[in-house]
């Protein structure tokens, strides 16, 4: 399998084109006067540089690519100075084009400390993070930095975005790292690695689970980028063209026909969907993933036989949170909605921010007479609802809005609660 590199930031981003409200307070040091050993008083030393000198020298030798002295001079400058924002994110740039990513950090931190709605701050310490193998850390500033936005910079962004995608597959959030590599297939961005972490995310691989290079399994991955690359792109015939010459080569890789399925539903083919997924459980009886789709699909026009399989992936993998909202509402559909409210309330403790799992649970509740609780979750989903009403218009890293995947909103989606 290949090794995952991607074009980095360009050095441009030194001159820190965010805007930063800068503290410029010019300083002067006296000289010193010092006696030198055996000639008595020795003339006094020039003043030191102020701080705008300093900082000005430093520009300069940033722009010439004097990349050592650069960072001596803003060195320099920020004991002067150390709110100088503009400072730190220089020093940090510096830092990150000579891949001392450990010092780079710590300036991106001091930003940070200083702007915290810098998400461009967070994208660069993310990025840092990363090549630290801190994956945690990094994961989690790279997501402020899609909370908060970016620069207009496109190459930054894509490689936010790259890296975010990685960071979510190597924790196994799949369905996560599919949503933010799409971003990238949109923007018609073709590289390699981009493609082979889209094969990826729909075949649920880690990185580090990957199959060597040159190998027939890495093959299977890279054309199932592929095929995702024309789904987001919107060439579904292609795409579907693709996946079907693949599973018909390859009928028992783990995960191809579940990937294939959820293509299917993308183009609203769900009987050809429904047998992807039933020749995948075929292949592995414990294949969680396509329980999961099937019940959901089948919620929408026979909850009854939708039930069975959502019990099942909810017996095998408790730790799912949707394993539970989905067996939730489909136990509330076929009027069992004692046997919901658990569920539901397991869902809700997941999906904290989901106002579609408190309008269920609302349901849930008033039908089993806990009218108080019926009525404090519909008011949360109403605050909810309202605010993710105000959250929907596009952002820097997607076209949707923050939430559950797009097969969980198709679920959701169902109740068709009031908007």
């Amino acid at each position: 399998m290949c090794s995952f590199h991607f074009p980095r930031p360009l050095r441009m981003f030194r001159s820190a084109e965010s805007a930063h409200r800068l503290w410029l307070v010019i300083l002067s040091l006296t000289g010193i006067i010092y006696l030198s050993p055996g000639r008595g008083f020795a003339q006094a030393k020039p003043p030191s540089p102020s701080f705008a000198a300093l900082s000005k020298q430093a520009a300069e030798a940033r722009d010439a690519d004097r990349l050592e002295e650069a960072v001596t001079l803003y060195t320099r400058a920020l004991a002067l100075q150390p709110k100088w924002v503009e400072g730190w994110w220089s020093l940090g740039t510096l830092e990150y084009d000579q891949d001392h990513y450990a010092k780079a950090a710590l300036d991106f931190q001091k930003v940070i400390a200083l702007d915290a709605a810098n998400g461009t701050a967070h994208a660069m310490l993310g990025l840092c993070q990363f090549e630290l193998g801190r994956d945690q850390l990094a994961l989690k500033n790279l997501l402020a930095a899609k909370d908060l936005g970016v620069i207009k910079d496109e190459q930054l962004r894509h490689v936010a975005v790259y890296h975010l995608g990685l960071l979510q597959l190597r924790a196994r959030k799949f369905g996560d790292a599919k949503e933010t590599l799409d971003q990238l297939a949109k923007d018609r961005i073709r590289t390699k690695e981009s493609i082979t972490a889209l094969g990826l995310a729909a075949l649920l691989v880690r990185p580090q689970d990957a199959p060597p290079e040159d190998t027939p399994g890495a093959a299977v991955i890279e054309r199932a980028g592929e095929a995702e690359t024309l789904l987001a792109a919107k060439d579904f015939d292609q795409a579907k063209k693709r996946y079907a010459e693949l599973a018909g080569e390859f009928p028992d890789y783990p995960n191809l026909h579940f990937a294939f399925g959820r293509l299917l539903l993308e183009t609203n083919e769900t009987d050809q969907a429904i047998e992807e997924f039933q020749r995948e459980l075929k292949r592995d009886p414990r294949n969680v993933n396509s329980m999961l789709e099937i019940a959901s699909v089948r919620y929408h026009v026979d909850s009854q036989d939708g039930l069975k399989y959502a019990e099942e992936a909810a017996k095998l993998a408790p730790g799912i949170p949707f394993a539970h909202y989905l067996l939730g509402v489909l136990r509330l559909d076929t009027g069992n909605a004692a046997g919901a409210v658990p569920e539901l309330e397991a869902a809700q403790k997941a999906f904290p921010n989901e106002s579609r799992v408190y309008f269920s649970l609302g349901n849930a509740y008033s039908r089993v007479g806990r009218k108080a609780e019926a009525a404090k979750a519909r008011a949360e989903f109403a605050r909810l609802n309202a605010l993710e009403a105000k959250q929907r218009s596009p952002t820097l890293y997607s076209e949707r809005p923050p939430g559950l995947s797009e097969g969980q909103l198709r679920t959701l989606d169902k109740e068709n609660p009031p908007q």
